[in-house]
């Protein structure tokens, strides 16, 4: 429960935040604007990240122990803040960004005591501080730029980074590492609060206060998880569990000095620009960047307790087919290909009558697949009845006089009761022994095909088909993991699944309604109904 709820408050959290900084960036002009290396084509705000650590550090503060190490981890993040909100504002050159960098990073390795003291092919004996320690800054300094510099398109850093942090929630968890996946929870809330707004095409951009942010907090999970947590893990997984953005980086730096240029100079170089270079739409080059990460996090979790020559020599041939891959495809120049293949997909996604029934579908099945859930509880507890009730109320209202009351958000009265009822309704014995989870689980991968066939083919800009949707599969992937290895009950299986496919439904359901009165609004209705009758 303390997972859900940090992930629930940073998410809120980042999500509140974010439109009232949207009006201060326009009004301070801490905007980013086009040029010829960005592939956006209008003034965006780059405010983002300020919400996103905020939105990580207060549950930070709240639910986990003001241990030395969390102490400075904090520090160094309000030091990211700072130096990260004035080249957002300001954009200061690369010297100033390495002073906050290098600030920051001391003050987790000298303030919190963390280092790399565990060499690949060194034993497991401590290496001395004087090798530790520089090691440990450049590791950590890199890895914040790496971060930032991939951050060229519409949630990509936000879902690498995502990707990244399930991985090392998950490693942590089967050593034993309960506060590292609580921090990791705490800023996935904070990724998916901002994705609601930087999905393609993005209304606001993370800036590098938030790309610092995700690279840095990437890097001190990965050595705390290898050098602390879980000392059997080999010490060449932070490689991999940062994964793409260390590749793309020392590509891009290595071709530039190759060239007799400085590392640091800007170019459109990076993998996401040669992947548009192909002639691929924004959508497609994120994700395959997506599944070549999820490929590194694989390839993490399977060699994670291999030798250090195996697990180097992985490394660099992974690292060797994804180069050399790009440069073959490259060396094709494939661009009609992609452009038919993607004008013969967006012919399949013109089928309104398809999608109409499918939208139907969806909007009469979330409520439905709550309502049986809640129709086989016996009772509810007393706080969840009494806040049902209150929804159930101002829902109602609401809905009666909708002209007049659209400042109250529809999605603040309904989320809250599919939590509610998917909560109660999959963990309850007596439910589960008649609808089980595996029945449960059939039932909401039904829903998510038939929500992504509709955000595949809506003409809503804001819900066209976007990366979005794999990490939604991806994470449904990783619960799956979850319940192999034994980590969770087979009961949660289907509420973490729930969480994520209901909520994303529901969004889609109420960004699609023509009517106040529909399937979905009545189903809701008859759930909160139902849970607040099971106070009698």
């Amino acid at each position: 429960m303390l997972l859900f709820s940090g992930f629930l408050i940073s998410l809120v959290l980042t999500m509140m935040l974010i439109p009232p900084l949207m009006r201060m960036a326009v009004r301070l002009s801490v905007v980013d604007t086009p040029n010829e290396r960005k592939v956006h084509t209008g003034v965006i705000p780059r405010i983002g990240g300020m919400a996103m650590v905020v939105g990580a550090c207060i549950p930070i503060l709240l639910w986990l122990p003001h241990s030395q190490t969390i102490v400075s981890f904090l520090y160094a993040l309000l030091i990211l803040l700072v130096f990260g909100a004035w080249d957002d504002s300001k954009e200061i050159n690369y010297k100033l960004k390495f002073l906050g960098q290098f600030l920051a990073v001391s003050v987790v390795v000298f303030g919190g005591n963390l280092n790399i003291a565990i060499f690949p092919f060194a034993g497991m004996d401590p290496v001395p501080m004087y090798l530790s320690v520089p090691v440990t800054i450049i590791f950590l300094i890199g890895v914040t730029n790496a971060v930032n510099l991939s951050d060229g398109l519409d949630g990509l850093a936000a879902g690498v980074g995502l990707l990244s942090l399930g991985a090392i929630a998950l490693l942590a968890q089967l050593g034993g590492g309960q506060e590292i996946v609580l921090i990791c929870f705490i800023v996935a809330g904070t990724i998916f609060g901002f994705l609601r707004y930087n999905t393609y095409p993005a209304r606001i951009f993370m800036g590098d206060t938030g790309s610092q942010f995700l690279g840095f907090t990437i890097g001190v999970l990965s050595i705390i998880l290898t050098q602390q947590v879980n000392t059997a893990l080999n010490p060449l997984l932070p490689l991999f569990l940062v994964g793409l953005p260390i590749v793309d980086t020392l590509f891009v730096m290595s071709k530039r000095i190759s060239e007799g240029r400085s590392p640091f100079a800007a170019d459109k170089n990076h993998m996401h620009h040669r992947l548009l270079a192909l002639g691929m739409a924004h959508y497609e080059a994120v994700s395959v960047i997506y599944i070549s990460q999820l490929i590194f996090l694989l390839a993490a979790f399977l060699l994670r307790y291999q030798s250090d020559v195996v697990v180097f020599l992985a490394y660099l041939g992974l690292t060797g087919v994804l180069l050399g891959g790009l440069l073959l495809l490259q060396a094709k120049k494939p661009e009609a290909g992609w452009e038919r293949l993607t004008r013969n997909i967006s012919r399949l996604d013109r089928s309104s009558k398809l999608r109409d029934w499918a939208l139907r579908a969806v909007g009469c099945g979330v409520p439905a697949y709550l309502l049986v859930g809640t129709l086989l509880i016996p009772d509810v507890p007393t706080d969840i009845g009494l806040g049902s009730l209150a929804l159930l109320i101002i829902l109602l209202v609401r809905l009666a006089w909708a002209p007049h009351l659209r400042f109250i958000s529809l999605r603040l009265l309904v989320f809250p009761g599919i939590a509610f009822a998917l909560y109660l309704g999959l963990r309850d014995p007596e439910a589960t022994a008649l609808l089980s989870p595996v029945v449960s689980i059939g039932l909401l991968i039904v829903l998510l095909a038939l929500m992504l066939f509709v955000i595949r083919s809506t003409k809503d800009q804001a819900f066209q088909t976007t990366p979005t949707d794999l990490l939604v599969i991806a994470l449904a992937g990783g619960t799956g993991v979850l319940y192999q290895q034994g980590m969770i009950e087979a009961t949660l299986v289907p509420v973490v699944l729930g969480i994520v496919v209901l909520f994303y439904a529901a969004e889609l359901i109420m960004r699609n309604m023509r009517k106040t009165w529909n399937c979905f609004t009545l189903g809701m209705v008859l759930v909160l109904t139902v849970l607040s009758l099971k106070l009698l």
